[in-house]
């Protein structure tokens, strides 16, 4: 469940920055956390709403099903309905989808939100779904669905400062605040991926999220990176209060 990547080295930043792979690294398999996820997605199921869908095609999700069991992983051999795959493996799982006249989210079964809800997502375009991060230039969404849909696979990064052991960051789930007597710090990142399916309108995104414990954090760049940060993104990210004095303690920190 450690992250590999360190994505706040490169700063903070609201552009898409939308890196293309092959399709063998859409999945990658992570060794021997797949328990943790099954376990934390089943304790989610429980508490939040997870599982939504508005007007999918058949023939969509079909394709997304068969992409899953063909180039998952965990999934090799698999066979079972999309809502059921989804529980076995480490990934949220988004589909967008797209015709002549909207783009809209269309499925989503997302147990790990980070500060969202996938009830009030589904059926809205991106623009609207992104529509609450500050300072992010939304006038070309379409066009990005465009070319989620009929190019790459995409990977890209979100990360943030969090203070708990914890993948589900529901916006219902109250989180803990940063204590400098007992300091606790983690770097949570979300690779994204995407997957298009020009043939049936649609694009699958995949949402891993993984934690960089605080012995692996390289700490100047997190603390150039959270000093980059407007007061609006400190707050969106719910580090108004907290950031000023995590810079501070790690610049105390012997080097």
């Amino acid at each position: 469940m450690q992250s590999r990547f360190h994505p706040y080295r490169d700063g903070y930043s609201l552009l898409p920055k939308l890196r293309k792979i092959s399709l063998d690294e859409v999945f990658l398999a992570s060794e021997g956390s797949g328990d943790r996820y099954r376990r934390e997605k089943q304790l989610a199921m429980e508490h939040q709403t997870y599982c939504v869908e508005e007007q999918l095609s058949p023939k969509l999700r079909d394709a997304v099903t068969s992409f899953l069991i063909e180039h998952h992983p965990r999934l090799k051999g698999r066979i079972g309905p999309l809502e059921q795959l989804v529980t076995e493996i480490e990934e949220d799982i988004v589909i967008h989808s797209l015709d002549a006249e909207r783009d809209w989210m269309s499925f989503g079964h997302v147990c790990f939100p980070s500060g969202w809800r996938p009830e009030e997502k589904i059926g809205r375009p991106l623009a609207e779904i992104h529509e609450p991060i500050p300072g992010m230039d939304l006038s070309g969404s379409r066009r990005l669905v465009e070319t989620m849909v009929h190019h790459g696979p995409f990977e890209r990064f979100v990360w943030s400062v969090v203070f708990e052991d914890e993948l589900n960051f529901h916006p219902d789930r109250k989180r803990c605040d940063f204590d400098s007597s007992s300091p606790v710090i983690f770097v949570k990142v979300e690779r994204q991926v995407t997957v298009g399916f020009p043939d049936f309108g649609g694009a699958l995104f995949g949402l891993h999220q993984s934690l960089i414990p605080f012995d692996q954090i390289e700490r100047g760049p997190l603390v150039a990176a959270l000093r980059s940060m407007s007061p609006e993104h400190l707050e969106y990210k719910g580090l108004s209060q907290s950031a000023p004095r995590v810079i501070e303690w790690l610049a105390s920190l012997p080097s």
